[in-house]
């Protein structure tokens, strides 16, 4: 990368975190549905469980709700 696009990219990063923050929900990666709960955690790390597609994983979307 060159000196110019990583000011661009610093610039840009620094306009995203000056945007309000909204509600953030949690989607399931698998079906898309909202309705992702907290399963486990300690050493394993969080895992999250999908009620609607029974999916059970570390890796969840999160979706802004203004």
């Amino acid at each position: 990368m060159t000196e110019d696009e990583i000011d661009a990219l610093e610039k840009e990063m620094v306009e995203e975190l000056k945007k309000p923050k909204g509600r953030r929900v949690l989607v399931c990666p698998v079906c898309g549905s909202t309705e992702v709960t907290y399963y486990m955690g300690l050493k394993t790390g969080y895992q999250y469980q999908c009620k609607s597609c029974n999916y059970v994983g570390a890796l969840v979307l999160e979706k802004d709700i203004i």
